[in-house]
């Protein structure tokens, strides 16, 4: 199977970092571009039919410096998501790495793609992201957003209606990293210029194709769970009784991505072993594709063919990661493979 599949390159980035995709369903291919490296990345983008990109929205949503308002502008995207009703979801998380955390201004940006200008904002206030917390990655239904809080270790449940929030399974042993874990990528192990190891609590998430289910994890695993998505939004129930919910589904390697197909596939993305990785409905895990060129594989998104598209985001070359050295390849690209 390895070797009837072919990477495509869909888009490049001759400059700036890139950690996620997301595709409509009308084809059309977004980016996340968080500020974690330059401030003048555009924090969102879509990839263009000649393999250029091309600032999202436009106007001030994509020009935050320090000291602008927030409110309408994208400080730092750390994630996009496509939903089936043509809508893209920014996840602003306010930290860009390269300038201080703007308190108060994490929020979740809704933009209708018929339109092409931003239908909603919800913020996510102090109340429910205090200082030090790190929202990532999201989901959506018919009335509910999940998203992943990966510092302390929850998920926040907005009500798309109200904009109400709430955070489950906060501290959880379900959402908490496993500190023995040590990815060890390209020969190298993944640890910050003071020698720790990133610990990255619930990170990745996913709904089932019913939307019945969430998954999650950590982000380097080392168990995918899973709980209904009934559970999360039942404000009658406990802490305990939400936890007492949670499912293990299967043991995964460190990941960085997850997105499902029409017949409830999941596909992985792999960054210690540069793969694509696909589980079906038996909960067996196999290797799709492995290949150098699928470096760091972040956020996944499956677009309209039966095409799955990823950036090689190459997060583990970053100077933070190598003693303060870029060990980067320019450019940060984005693939793309058709599913078997």
């Amino acid at each position: 199977m390895k070797s009837r599949l072919e990477l495509v390159r869909v888009a490049a980035s001759p400059e700036f970092m890139l950690n996620g995709v997301a595709v409509s369903p009308r084809g059309r291919v977004f980016a996340s571009f968080p500020r974690w490296t330059s401030l003048g990345a555009p924090s969102v983008m879509e990839a263009m039919p000649d393999g250029r990109f091309k600032p999202y929205p436009g106007n001030q949503w994509n020009e935050w410096q320090p000291g602008a308002s927030s409110h309408d502008r994208v400080v730092s995207s750390h994630a996009v998501f496509a939903d089936s009703s043509n809508n893209l979801w920014i996840v602003d998380d306010a930290a860009p790495r390269v300038a201080p955390v703007v308190e108060g201004a994490a929020k979740l940006v809704k933009i209708d793609l018929d339109t092409d200008r931003v239908s909603r904002v919800y913020p996510l206030g102090s109340e429910i992201l205090p200082k030090g917390t790190m929202i990532g990655h999201m989901r959506v239904d018919a009335r509910f957003a999940y998203v992943t809080e990966a510092h302390h270790g929850s998920i926040v449940v907005v009500d798309l209606e109200t904009g109400r929030a709430r955070k489950l399974l906060e501290g959880d042993r379900s959402t908490r990293a496993d500190p023995s874990i040590v990815p060890v990528v390209e020969g190298r192990e993944l640890r910050r210029k003071t020698g720790e190891v990133p610990q990255l609590h619930v990170d990745l998430l996913e709904l089932s194709e019913d939307r019945r289910w969430l998954y999650f994890m950590p982000l380097f695993g080392p168990v995918l769970r899973q709980i209904e998505t009934r559970v999360l939004q039942d404000e009658t129930l406990s802490a305990a009784q939400v936890a007492a919910c949670v499912e293990d589904v299967v043991r995964v390697p460190p990941l960085a991505g997850i997105t499902i197909d029409r017949s409830g596939n999941l596909y992985f993305c792999s960054f210690t072993g540069d793969a694509i990785l696909k589980m079906g409905k038996d909960r067996k895990i196999e290797t799709l594709i492995a290949d150098p060129r699928i470096s760091f594989p972040n956020e996944p998104s499956i677009g309209p063919g039966g095409w799955l598209y990823f950036p090689s985001s190459q997060a583990h070359r970053l100077p933070a990661f190598n003693a303060g050295v870029s060990r980067v390849q320019l450019p940060f690209e984005v693939f793309k493979l058709k599913i078997p």
